[in-house]
């Protein structure tokens, strides 16, 4: 039994769906793809039992279900764009063996029955909306760096539909491990369903940090519409060739929004890049911690003087400044942020110019605004 198919289009399949085993790839089952053939198509699937991709792709013969090795799907990714485009699966009448052929090269490796691929399946959605990938992406992108890497309830990014500043409502994701917030919004597409509540009359889901990743990862660069729907503990965004389906996470997300209060009055404004490249020059002071390691979470300390904007830093025995441009507003005390977090703030933000703001009447928590209105970022200060 013999599928035939274009080489490029496999390869681009096999490169979206391989990374989704992860650490899991030591369960036979999961360290193969689930292969069906209906209809003259081509599905694989991989799951880790978490995260499921399914990307499908054109192709010619009978129909099939059969789990792949990985090993498979490297030799024809190995493969593209060697000559011919024309690849074949050939499969043994015992179903025991498959044969992956293209141009001069030959595979042969033993499979697994297709029954043995546990899949989680979209089913029926309670909820679901049209979105383009792209802005699905930078939601995600905006949020991928403030989650949280340990505490289970914000492991990931909170999605949901909110009124904005104007009273239309908006898609919103939002992130935070406890000492930033990242948030950002779009128009809010069309709604079928409801998301399910949340806590205190608050809807929404929460995407587990490993599916922001791959959701972004696969989408990226992708302007086509794609479907964003779920049912309890399960969302599925739906594309025309691929569909990833994932576990949420079943935990109520921290109320950030209580914690973006209203800025002061004092404000700095500078450029976006300004700043990120003047970053850059004073972290070549090296810093390290107790056990001899670099320092990644350092204080910064932004002063407004004649002149510009002061950026200061300490290494172990020294310090380091720098003077850019600034426009301000009010009068308050230097801001003293981590470098790490303004420089993760400031790409995801984009744009030419970023306001900071502490917040009126608690100063610990500064207000970071892009020159968009989609965004917004809450850092908190640091000692100095």
């Amino acid at each position: 039994m013999t599928i035939k198919f274009s080489v490029a289009a496999f390869a681009e399949a096999a490169k979206a769906i391989r990374n989704i085993p992860g650490g899991s790839r030591n369960i036979e089952i999961l360290d193969h793809a689930r292969m069906e053939v209906a209809r003259k198509k081509l599905t694989l699937t991989m799951s880790d039992l978490d995260i499921e991709a399914c990307a499908t792709i054109p192709c010619e013969g009978a129909s099939i279900v059969a789990a792949i090795p990985r090993a498979v799907l490297e030799f024809f990714i190995a493969r593209d764009g060697g000559g011919d485009d024309s690849g074949t699966l050939t499969f043994a009448d015992d179903m025991k063996t498959v044969v992956a052929r293209h141009g001069k090269g030959r595979l042969t490796m033993p499979i697994l029955p297709g029954a043995d691929f546990f899949l989680i399946g979209a089913g029926t959605q309670d909820w679901s909306m049209a979105i383009r990938a792209n802005e699905l992406v930078e939601l995600l992108r905006t949020c991928v760096s403030a989650m949280d890497e340990t505490r289970h309830f914000i492991q990931g990014v909170l999605l949901h539909v909110a009124a904005g500043e104007d009273g239309a409502s908006a898609l919103r994701t939002a992130a935070t491990d406890g000492h930033r917030v990242h948030t950002v919004g779009v128009e809010a597409p069309e709604l079928t369903g409801g998301f399910a509540e949340r806590q205190e009359g608050h809807q929404g889901i929460t995407i587990p940090d490993r599916t922001v990743k791959e959701l972004i990862r696969i989408f990226d660069g992708d302007e086509s519409e794609v479907t964003l729907s779920g049912a309890k503990g399960i969302v599925t965004v739906e594309g025309e060739a691929i569909r990833v389906t994932s576990k949420l996470i079943d935990a109520a997300f921290a109320d950030y929004a209580r914690l973006l209060q209203a800025p002061g009055a004092f404000r700095i404004s500078v450029a976006a890049k300004a700043l990120d490249a003047a970053i850059g020059r004073l972290l070549v002071l090296p810093r390290k911690d107790g056990k001899g390691k670099a320092e990644t979470a350092r204080p910064i300390r932004m002063t407004p003087v004649d002149g510009g904007l002061k950026l200061e830093i300490k290494g172990n025995d020294a310090d380091a400044e720098d003077l850019i441009d600034c426009e301000v507003e009010g009068q308050g005390e230097p801001i003293v942020v981590n470098c790490r977090y303004i420089r993760d703030a400031l790409a995801a933000a984009g744009g030419t110019k970023v306001t900071f703001a502490p917040i009126e009447g608690n100063a610990i928590g500064v207000r970071m605004l892009p020159d968009n209105d989609r965004s917004s970022f809450l850092l908190m200060q640091m000692r100095f």
